[in-house]
């Protein structure tokens, strides 16, 4: 199988444990991690925070990866990178994003992933970088 291209986001954790989502306009119109995939020569922390300046206007100074995800259903990898500051007013860019918010993680928007509720409980709970498989045989979106 060819391998498809990675994709990344950052996962931005507010003063009350909060983080903030993007509501998606395409697709299944999910709320979701600010990312998206990364550009042919592009790092997937350039691609990262390439898509948080696209998606709602905001960059980050430093940030840590929090998780690499291998999807075999595609060959290819989501990165998670987790922080929590950031420079700028948020505003949606009104094409791939019309909404965002912070939400606690025990009460998340729908409808959302199971695999990207996963990727928040992980930054917000570990201290490490989790790597994982996310099989799409396993994949919902919880309504």
């Amino acid at each position: 199988m060819k391998r498809s291209h990675d994709a990344s986001g950052i996962i931005i954790i507010d003063e009350h444990n909060r983080v903030l989502l993007v509501h998606q306009t395409y697709g299944k119109k999910q709320w979701s991690v600010p990312g998206g995939v990364v550009e042919e020569g592009e790092s997937v922390w350039d691609g990262a925070r390439r898509e948080l300046k696209e998606e709602v206007n905001i960059e980050v100074n430093e940030m840590d990866l929090s998780g690499i995800y291998f999807m075999p259903h595609r060959n290819g990898y989501i990165y998670t990178f987790k922080t929590d500051g950031y420079v700028g007013s948020i505003e949606v860019d009104n094409k791939e994003i019309d909404e965002y918010g912070f939400f606690n993680i025990d009460n998340l928007p729908k409808p959302i992933s199971n695999f990207t509720v996963e990727r928040l409980i992980d930054a917000v709970t570990n201290n490490k970088t989790v790597f994982k498989d996310q099989h799409i045989d396993n994949y919902l979106v919880i309504e």
